[in-house]
């Protein structure tokens, strides 16, 4: 029987409606979207972390790592969503009434809230599989150093704004300026004579 104006039909009971294999490839494709960017950030962040506060340099296995244990993180993240929607869902059977608010789950709310924990269930296995990826790690690690470089970039170059370009007299009493600077770099080598004033 079809629903009019949204409403469903007494007797259809919407848990047994299964949930839409479309929606749910839609919402995990969305869901790594976002994880993916947030851990690029994460990444970026702790190469950052790592090169101004403990002076190391740039190790992409060593960041690779981290890009795992940050997959990793976010999938454990996801499994535990799922465990709470399907708490959210045992309680939800038994309630009955209009909501009060938008988390006040009912018996009508079922679908949705399979949806949500099938979502949350399947992205974890997604984030944790690509966890074990090289090439979708190795991505990782070029945006990270990349949005790394771009924002230690940004930052030297807004606190040295005057300096991101020559001055309006560049181009005057250049070639004079290269003669004594070549001769300066000259005095500096060993066995040169030391100039006389």
């Amino acid at each position: 029987m079809v629903a009019v104006f949204g409403k469903r039909p007494k007797h259809e009971d919407v848990r047994e409606r299964p949930v839409d294999p479309d929606e749910l490839r839609r919402s995990v494709d969305e869901g790594m979207l976002i994880a993916r960017s947030a851990i690029v950030i994460a990444v970026a962040n702790r190469i950052i972390l790592s090169a101004l506060q403990q002076h190391e340099s740039f190790d992409a296995r060593v960041v690779a790592e981290v890009a795992r244990e940050e997959l990793r993180r976010f999938a454990a993240e996801q499994r535990e969503d799922a465990e709470r929607m399907r708490e959210i869902r045992a309680v939800a059977q038994n309630a009955r009434g209009r909501s009060r608010h938008q988390h006040d789950y009912k018996r009508g709310d079922d679908l949705k809230l399979r949806t949500r924990e099938a979502t949350y269930t399947e992205l974890a296995e997604r984030l944790e599989a690509s966890s074990e990826d090289p090439s979708f790690v190795d991505a990782i690690v070029i945006a990270a150093r990349q949005r790394a470089w771009d924002d230690i970039g940004s930052t030297v170059i807004g606190r040295l704004g005057w300096a991101a370009g020559p001055a309006d007299d560049y181009e005057v009493g250049l070639e004079d300026r290269l003669q004594e600077l070549a001769a300066d770099i000259d005095a500096l080598r060993p066995g040169h004579p030391p100039a006389s004033d």
